[in-house]
């Protein structure tokens, strides 16, 4: 049976600081490698998932350093990873860098939660050649993957929905991620609060309504048992490894820019 392990990356510098990071390049905090860590304790007792055969990851240090923490935890560090933008966190345009409490203080509640939760809010975009938009070199070493895989470039964002990052994370999914699944492979990917959010919409069918209540811990693993045949999910609701300290962290997010 194949399994999929998704989450979070660990609390970054600019989670802990209360910043917009969207595509910005920020490390882990010391308490994101510890609940890296954690993570990897937690994945080591599920004898019935088995350890990691592939990783995919985003192209951003936070979800990277985690990722190789939690696979050297396991002594997994030979298995492939991938890397690619499309499981970058949402782009948050302008709003990049910002301070969340001040954005909320300069828009207003219901600006701010359409923008942060809502299924198709989008924030401000950067200007092409802003510093905001956050693109470097890194972004060059895609297009091959992409042309190997079928899958077409586009532009880069200059800010993101959610409904824009599903149109960048399915096509990916089906592509590189469900192949490895269908061998009845235990597949883990690192990524971000956004694309974790998109890919259990997609997933469950979660309504448009309904997603904008759905809030991503950071570092605690979700785990999916996935039908061999359809891959789609066998039970009705994820399983967070941590249930007890995923409820209280997934409230914190929730009430990010409300409470420095």
């Amino acid at each position: 049976m194949p399994h999929l392990i998704v989450l979070r990356h660990g609390e970054s510098e600019w989670n802990k600081t209360n910043k917009f990071c969207g595509w910005v390049d920020v490390s882990l905090s010391d308490n994101g490698k510890k609940q890296a860590e954690r993570s990897a304790e937690l994945l080591l007792k599920q004898k019935e998932v088995g350890k990691p055969d592939i990783c995919f990851t985003s192209r951003l240090t936070r979800a990277n350093q985690t990722a190789e923490i939690i696979l050297d935890r396991m002594h997994r560090l030979f298995i492939d990873t991938d890397k690619t933008w499309r499981l970058n966190e949402r782009h948050y345009g302008a709003f990049q860098g910002r301070d969340k409490t001040e954005v909320l203080a300069e828009v207003g509640k219901e600006k701010y939660m359409f923008v942060r939760r809502a299924y198709t809010g989008c924030p401000p975009l950067c200007d092409p050649d802003a510093e905001c938009r956050s693109l470097d070199d890194r972004y060059n070493l895609d297009a091959e993957d992409e042309k190997k895989l079928g899958l077409s470039g586009g532009e880069m964002p200059r800010g993101e929905s959610l409904e824009m990052v599903v149109g960048r994370l399915v096509p990916y999914y089906k592509a590189a991620i469900e192949p490895e699944l269908a061998k009845g492979r235990t597949v883990l990917v690192v990524t971000h609060g956004s694309v974790v959010r998109a890919l259990l919409k997609v997933l469950y069918s979660i309504s448009d309504d309904d997603i904008s209540e759905v809030n991503i811990p950071n570092g605690i693993p979700i785990k999916i048992d996935l039908d061999a045949e359809t891959l789609r999910p066998r039970k009705d609701m994820w399983e967070y490894l941590d249930p007890e300290r995923a409820k209280v962290e997934a409230e914190k997010v929730r009430l990010q820019g409300f409470k420095k």
